[in-house]
């Protein structure tokens, strides 16, 4: 049985934590997080990264800007991967054995079946180390992808157009429906097959509205509606590209 330390309890982290608690083959040995507000595992639960145990993997669920941070509490013959789409491999300079373990999902603690089925990247050094993240994704219910980092960062930057930007939008439709007090429920059977159509075909195929189509009448109303500047020009760029697109 592998011994785990997840170090970071945020989504990630205390998805992962309580997931791995569940596991057979793998086992939770300690999980760090700088403060807590909850009362899960309190006997596996340390707060100062002198205290870390030696474990056979430690998993960095942390923000990509604190990642190198915990380097000086983690020996460097040690296993070590972190959960970032856009941070390198290469970050691990002084590791020989070190990966990455990416789950491609929106993470929520509250979900308690979130990694079944969710996709991961994975990426490690050596061979063995890689069969150990397959066999870990697996047993979380999970299935995995061998990526490069190069193709886990340009991964990353389309989730971010797929999932953000898209609820970002869904966010500013909603926005108009309730300063205009119209149900939102309405547009939610042409959300959905919005994402059933892009998902069974050619996105590009099955884009539809006055941009693609040209119909400058529209457009010029639609502006007129739009009394935010920043949203006017959210809005003209994103007309434009789409006209781009099949010109």
């Amino acid at each position: 049985m592998l011994e785990i330390t997840v170090i970071g309890n945020g989504n990630v982290g205390s998805k992962l934590a309580n997931s791995i608690d569940n596991l057979k083959e793998f086992k939770l040995l300690e999980w760090y997080g700088r403060s807590w507000i909850n009362d899960e595992f309190p006997e596996k639960r340390i707060n100062k990264l002198s205290d870390l145990k030696k474990a056979d993997l430690y998993i960095l669920a942390v923000s990509d800007n604190s990642i190198d941070t915990f380097f000086n509490f983690i020996s460097t013959d040690s296993f070590v991967v972190h959960c970032s789409g856009a941070t390198s491999i290469n970050i691990f300079k002084n590791y020989s054995r070190s990966g990455v373990l990416f789950p491609v999902q929106t993470i929520s603690k509250s979900n308690d079946k979130l990694f079944k089925n969710t996709p991961f990247c994975i990426e490690a050094k050596s061979e063995n180390d890689l069969i150990v993240l397959k066999r870990l994704v697996l047993a979380l219910k999970g299935s995995y992808e061998c990526l490069n980092s190069i193709q886990r960062a340009n991964l990353h930057l389309s989730a971010v157009w797929v999932n953000n930007f898209v609820n970002h939008m869904i966010y500013k439709g909603k926005k108009i429906c309730t300063n205009n007090d119209i149900p939102f429920s309405i547009l939610e059977p042409i959300i959905k097959n919005t994402i059933n159509q892009a998902l069974i075909n050619d996105p590009k195929i099955v884009q539809t509205g006055p941009a693609k189509r040209g119909d400058n009448k529209t457009l010029k109303i639609h502006n007129e509606l739009i009394n935010d500047l920043n949203d006017k020009k959210l809005y003209d760029l994103i007309t434009k590209s789409i006209q781009n697109s099949y010109e």
